[in-house]
């Protein structure tokens, strides 16, 4: 035991079970809880905290905060919350993929305060926090349904707290957004040590993790940290210390954690092998077409960011037309360069085989944010008549915006992926059910946006949507307007699609 464990002797011992870790929360509190998707989930800390609820009712009334939500199965992850009593609101930058959790069914029936607002914004918020600010002035989220004047984030209309406020300076609007307390973070690293100083080398992808442990010692909070394995004090690399022992209360060993939902560990994702990419899963013709085109819009040398759905193939094209050596790929977790998990057959998102670097997912969104990447892909819920795309609440799914509206706001030329009848769904609308990406907007900042499916092209007019080129024998009357539900322009200088798109 070193001098300082020693002198520690009569405090609460850092390292402890999760029941021991999650039993001073206490009802009506707040607690941050850190990961994203299949990656980063501190799975044995959240089911001790559901059964300890099941079990005693204790602790319940809780608000929840997630920059990104974590898990990527039904029941797991920040999903597992749903249990009535349990948490009573929820803030999140994303809420749930796909399906119908106990969770969202909450949400849509009113049983609960939920709030969706940008993941880079509630990291923002986080940091307001830890720094002992008030919050945190934006023009992000502006004419979309962040802005108070279309929701404010709320997802129902119990959810009344005005987290975001239109405010004035010098002429200009912005957003205001107020700083989060947090009473408990919960996170999750690779190995620790005695004093807590936490480490994240097996890590694919790190989400705020330190954020969330600044925001709760600045709240007079605590952090509990669930990792793989515990070493003696002074046997960590420093350099590799991502949270040190001074900002963290509890450590919890969990030796069966897997790096990912899906895998134990992958070196590839990490650096410490590299991943054949010889061979490639297939991808279905409509999408490579549509991945195609719209690898037509990058220049050798640029910098890309790639939001999940269908652009998160758009590395396994790359590769295919000679292109993904000349261009770097990027996701809003903090992953640069590499072929990200989808492309190379995966589930898992938030993570690239090969990859350059790997920073923090709030550094990540503040690049996006500030237009620090050339061009961005992103998938489509819906899109309108106007150019108005929704990716954020379709029907009573709630995906939720994600790193969604920073990189459509902050980066000057988006493009939009999808094919024309997703799993039978029609994806243009004469108006969406939310804007989660404003044509107005981006008319008014300038940017230059596409949306390509299989069919055909649409550009951004002064007035909406405007088809600028058709696949090969597509008649935009017959052909287009029977399965989209939406007005546009057809293009004086209407052109064929580039004829190699369709050659494989």
């Amino acid at each position: 035991m070193s001098a300082r464990e020693k002198m520690r002797g009569t405090a609460r011992p850092k390292v402890q079970r999760a029941d021991e870790a999650i039993s001073l929360i206490r009802s009506g509190s707040t607690i941050a809880i850190g990961g994203a998707g299949g990656v980063g989930e501190p799975d044995a800390i959240i089911e001790a905290l559901v059964s300890r609820y099941r079990r005693t009712g204790e602790p319940g009334n809780l608000t929840e905060i997630h920059p990104i939500r974590t898990g990527e199965i039904d029941g797991r992850g920040t999903s597992a919350l749903g249990v009535p009593g349990l948490v009573s609101c929820m803030v999140g930058g994303a809420i749930w993929p796909s399906g119908m959790t106990e969770l969202v069914e909450r949400i849509n029936d009113g049983e609960m305060e939920a709030y969706n607002l940008p993941i880079g914004i509630l990291y923002a918020m986080l940091e307001a926090t830890a720094a002992g600010r008030p919050g945190v002035v934006s023009s992000v989220g502006l004419d979309t349904c962040m802005d108070p004047r279309f929701g404010g984030g709320s997802l129902n209309s119990c959810s009344s707290r005005r987290l975001v406020e239109r405010i004035e300076i010098h002429g200009t609007e912005y957003l205001f957004y107020r700083a989060l307390p947090v009473d408990t973070a919960i996170i999750r690293a690779t190995v620790a040590d005695t004093l807590g100083n936490v480490s994240t080398e097996e890590e694919p992808s790190v989400c705020g993790s330190l954020l969330l442990a600044q925001a709760a010692r600045a709240s007079g909070g605590r952090t509990i940290v669930q990792v793989k394995r515990i070493v003696p004090a002074g046997t960590l690399d420093p350099r590799k210390v991502r949270i040190p022992g001074i900002l963290v209360d509890a450590v919890v060993e969990h030796s069966s954690q897997w790096q990912t939902t899906r895998h134990a560990f992958d070196p590839t994702t990490v650096g410490d092998a590299r991943m054949d990419m010889s061979t490639l899963p297939t991808v279905p013709r409509e999408k490579r077409i549509v991945l195609r085109r719209a690898l037509m819009e990058v220049d050798e040398g640029e910098s890309i960011a790639i939001g999940a759905g269908l652009p998160g193939f758009l590395p396994n094209e790359a590769i295919r037309t000679g292109l993904f050596d000349r261009v770097t790929f990027t996701i809003e977790h903090g992953v640069i360069g590499g072929l990200n998990g989808y492309s190379a057959g995966g589930s898992t998102f938030p993570l690239a085989h090969n990859p350059e670097a790997i920073i923090d997912a709030a550094d990540q969104l503040r690049t996006y944010a500030g237009g620090g990447v050339d061009i961005a892909f992103l998938g489509v819920g819906e899109i309108d008549s106007a150019g108005n795309v929704n990716v954020s609440r379709l029907g009573r799914r709630i995906p939720g915006s994600g790193g969604f509206i920073e990189i459509t706001q902050g980066i000057r030329r988006v493009v939009f992926c999808t094919t024309l009848e997703g799993q039978g769904v029609r994806k243009f609308r004469q108006a969406v059910q939310q804007v989660t990406f404003s044509a107005s907007r981006a008319r008014l900042l300038g940017t230059h946006v596409r949306y390509v499916t299989e069919r055909a092209v649409f550009g951004l007019s002064h007035r909406g949507l405007v088809l600028l080129e058709v696949a090969p024998g597509v008649d935009p009357q017959r052909d287009l307007q029977r399965v989209l539900d939406c007005d546009f322009e057809i293009s004086p200088e209407l052109q064929l699609m580039p004829a190699n798109c369709f050659e494989f």
